[in-house]
């Protein structure tokens, strides 16, 4: 598969372009040539002219071009994730001495849900290999691809390896796995001769798969005219939706309390912009926080939490008072945090990091305060706390900085499934603010949330980031057909791909 003599491998740009607004590099495999042995220059005419995005065609027909597709929410980051549009596709990039990648980019609003072009040939292109799945936008959007993938019989267990673009407000996914906070680039994504992609594309093939457990969440509210599912609409107002029950996937974290309740009055005034969302959810958050605002707290909402699939389950604490010898919560905290990733709201806090105390008295496991959250166990961890006046201002929260103090944050639980049943009033109406990665909602008289495994997923991590104990084995069944993997499509999966 080596180049013929006489037609020297293209030689890759090399150019350094920065690709991060907010400063920090992405990783990139060399694919370089060794430098003791330098491949012979090649007369200017014999060099084959750069294709549109910088990248060059293989000058030897035996090399490999593997599939790689990009899904842009071109709405996202102030539409910004439009301009990948305007690259040509196929995008094509050499990443390594035989072996090249070609780039399919597609937009996700095109085609109706189970029948959107991009995720058809995705679709198809799995049939062969496993597919590097790249998605560009907030939290939000990485759900929805993996939901339309799996619309299209895509098995997202084995089938493809995911990796994100941050182009939301809070990236809280894109920045534990490694891909940070901020937009690249675009201008150095898209225009010239578009070295910004080439960097990217080379990044998603170095970048090595882990895996990561995503949820099932189900929320419940009454039958009939009392039980209400509210969300921001179109016009910026709370819309009671049709279904009284919510069915959403989740991969990050769920809260239910003040933060929610501020987040969704951050929905109603969002802007086009990155930096003015957070500091209108800033403002939203000191505002609801006020002493003299009312306030919602989790043992007014909150009647018990289960570890089970159900009721039955055993009682992790609950706030009835006819129930006598079960844990009860400690304090009056406004939140209630079920945690999948360290990091949340924007990356400002790890809660579960901070949390040194217990939050249930008497505590089920008082080894929960040595345990460590891993995205990949099967496990969730549930923590509560109580202040939201210092969430915009704090960056780092660890057992070694007492910031944490400020928020009382407590741990509660680490375990799955869970069953949490809310607070029923029979004269008066119960409201309840709750958000799923980054998407707010208002409960009217709920009934109950329940989180359950659905599956496995492999994620590819970027440069530096969080580092699991359930490391995932990188030789997956036809892993890339040619990013460094040689096994075979044929054989079985893993038990732990079984959930």
């Amino acid at each position: 598969g080596a180049a013929s003599s006489s037609q020297p491998p293209p030689i890759a740009p090399t150019t350094a372009v920065p690709l991060l607004k907010g400063g920090g590099t992405w990783p990139v495999s060399s694919g370089a040539a060794s430098s003791s042995q330098p491949p012979p220059m090649a007369p200017p005419a014999a060099v084959p002219p750069p294709v549109s995005g910088g990248a060059r065609p293989s000058s030897s027909r035996k090399a490999k071009h593997i599939p790689m597709f990009l899904f842009v929410n071109t709405k996202s980051g102030g539409r910004r994730g439009a301009k990948f549009m305007q690259v040509p596709t196929p995008f094509e990039v050499q990443v390594g001495e035989n072996v090249g990648v070609s780039l399919q980019i597609f937009d996700m609003l095109e085609g109706a849900p189970g029948q959107k072009p991009g995720f058809k040939l995705l679709k198809e292109a799995t049939s062969r290999s496993v597919v590097r799945m790249i998605v560009a936008g907030g939290d939000g959007t990485i759900l929805w691809a993996i939901e339309e993938a799996e619309k299209h019989g895509i098995d997202t267990r084995q089938q493809v390896l995911l990796a994100v673009v941050p182009l939301g407000t809070g990236n809280d996914f894109a920045r534990f796995s490694g891909w940070g906070g901020h937009a690249p680039n675009m201008k150095a994504v898209t225009k010239g001769s578009c070295l910004g992609l080439v960097e990217l594309v080379k990044a998603w093939a170095a970048a090595r798969p882990h895996a990561h457990d995503i949820w099932k969440v189900v929320v419940e509210v009454e039958d009939g005219g009392r039980g209400l599912i509210m969300q921001t609409g179109k016009e910026r107002k709370k819309e009671a939706m049709p279904e009284k029950k919510l069915v959403k996937l989740m991969h990050s974290y769920f809260s239910a309390g003040n933060d929610a309740r501020a987040g969704m009055g951050q929905e109603k005034a969002r802007t086009s912009t990155r930096w003015g969302n957070m500091l209108n959810y800033g403002f939203q958050i000191c505002l609801k926080g006020m002493p003299f605002r009312e306030k919602e707290y989790v043992r007014d909402f909150a009647s018990s939490l289960h570890h089970g699939a159900d009721g039955s389950g055993g009682v992790v604490f609950s706030t009835e008072e006819d129930e006598e010898g079960v844990p009860r919560l400690v304090g009056n905290p406004q939140v209630l945090l079920v945690l999948n990733i360290p990091n949340c709201y924007g990356g400002f806090c790890k809660f579960w990091e901070g949390a040194a105390t217990m939050g249930v008295e008497p505590a089920c496991d008082m080894n929960l305060l040595k345990s460590d959250l891993d995205p990949a166990d099967g496990k969730l961890e549930v923590l509560t706390y109580g202040s939201l006046l210092f969430e915009p201002v704090v960056s780092v929260s660890t057992r070694k900085n007492s910031v944490m103090s400020r928020f009382n944050a407590k741990r509660v639980f680490s375990g799955a499934p869970l069953y949490m049943k809310f607070v029923g009033d029979d004269e008066d109406d119960v409201d309840v603010h709750v958000q799923i990665d980054g998407e707010f909602f208002k409960l009217r008289n709920p009934t109950s949330v329940s989180f359950e495994l659905h599956r496995k997923i492999r994620v590819l991590y970027g440069g530096v980031s969080f580092e699991p104990k359930s490391v995932l084995d990188d030789s997956r069944p036809g892993e890339d057909a040619g990013f460094g993997t040689e096994e075979s499509s044929s054989e079985g999966s893993s038990a732990e791909e079984s959930s």
